[in-house]
């Protein structure tokens, strides 16, 4: 069985990563291939598991570690209201993390990001305005 993920990451550690912000110990932080929610990026294991909870202890420790820095910066760079994060897996059961800043001017703010799915692939950033987004966000990681 084919899983998109573990492709990305391949093409990651082959050079071609388009939406790479940063590389941690245990995961990679992508801008997400939409922009309708300003700042909008996934957290992706390197490695293959299925459940947070596959992960061994040390690793699932670190990578937690690793989406903190991930929120910070996101948070620090788009100064949302709220960030909503969530790993569902439902599509694909390869661990990654959502992080959709929620802004207070979100007209749909009180409800899940993913009721707005069908306006996603309108708003898909150009390779400028990916640069520059990847840029922001990657200055705030410490």
């Amino acid at each position: 069985m084919s899983c998109s993920l573990c492709e990305k990451i391949n093409n990651t550690r082959n050079g071609y990563s388009p939406h790479l912000i940063n590389e941690f110990k245990n995961s990679f932080l992508y801008l997400g291939e939409h922009q309708y929610y300003a700042g909008y990026c996934v957290l992706v294991s390197k490695s293959h598991y299925r459940e947070m909870t596959d992960m061994p202890p040390a690793i699932r420790g670190e990578f937690f570690h690793e989406m903190m820095i991930a929120h910070e910066a996101i948070e620090k760079a788009f100064k949302p209201k709220k960030m909503n994060m969530c790993s569902l897996g439902n599509v694909v059961d390869h661990i990654h993390w959502h992080f959709f800043p929620r802004y207070a001017d979100d007209q749909n703010f009180k409800n899940p990001p993913w009721l707005q799915m069908h306006l996603f692939d309108n708003a898909k950033p150009g390779p400028q305005e990916i640069e520059e987004i990847i840029l922001k966000i990657k200055k705030q990681i410490s």
